[in-house]
């Protein structure tokens, strides 16, 4: 899978910034980066570098753009994960609760707004938008209470248990990537067939312990993926 970025540390974050231009022979003006880390206490300076410019900048415009419609202030931070796909946090104080909406309902309206208005200007942009980490804080209660579920399967000998909270499509799919590392999964309950929900109409989900033939299939996609990749990223170059 191609980079999406890559971290480097130095005494200052100019020095860590340096490093990459100086490589590379470009200007602070060509690249895109966060700060992770100042430099404190003997820790060094750690800087993110995007690699892909044209992607964040697209994203960055239209969260701008989102902001000065409302006609609003706010902080616009961006992030990018191993798997490509970015995080755009909003930080607009007076409007945080009234844009998040119940349970985040309003949030996810937003999210799907946005980025389809990215996919159009740039196809395949994977990218998931959130206010004050609300999403991000209930993706980690998630898998807190994943891990300790798995505990509970671990402690009782049990290969597969009910995940007794209610939770959302997008924590899910977190959550599934989370397990998959560990070789377990989440999936819909459902008995004779019928996916079965709980008393108040949300999906019922439990944790499973994948199979030797399911990690084997697994194994098997992670590497065809892997090479697809490689080919692809060559064909690229070439």
């Amino acid at each position: 899978m191609k980079a999406r970025y890559i971290d480097l540390e130095g005494s200052t974050v100019e020095e860590a910034l340096m490093k990459y231009l100086n490589e590379h022979s470009l200007e602070l003006s060509e690249i895109r980066y966060k700060v992770l880390q100042l430099p404190s206490r003997g820790a060094p300076a750690k800087v993110r570098i995007f690699l892909d410019t044209e992607d964040f900048d697209v994203i960055d415009e239209v969260a701008r753009e989102f902001l000065h419609r409302l006609g609003v202030k706010g902080g616009v931070d961006i992030d990018v994960d191993e798997y490509g796909r970015y995080y755009v946090n909003f930080d607009i104080k007076e409007l945080d609760n009234t844009l998040i909406g119940h349970q985040g309902q309003t949030l996810r309206a937003i999210n799907h707004v946005l980025s389809a208005i990215i996919n159009r200007k740039k196809p395949n942009i994977k990218v998931q938008f959130d206010i004050a980490h609300y999403r991000r804080r209930r993706v980690k209660r998630a898998i807190n209470k994943a891990i300790a579920i798995l505990k509970l399967m671990e402690a009782q000998g049990k290969t597969e248990m009910a995940y007794d909270a209610p939770i959302q499509s997008d924590e899910v799919e977190a959550v599934r990537r989370f397990l998959k590392k560990r070789g377990y999964t989440m999936e819909r309950l459902k008995i004779k067939g019928r996916r079965i929900k709980s008393r108040t109409g949300e999906p019922v989900y439990i944790i499973r312990k994948l199979t030797e033939e399911e990690l084997q299939k697994e194994m098997e996609r992670a590497k065809a993926k892997e090479s697809a990749s490689k080919e692809t990223e060559s064909q690229t170059e070439s």
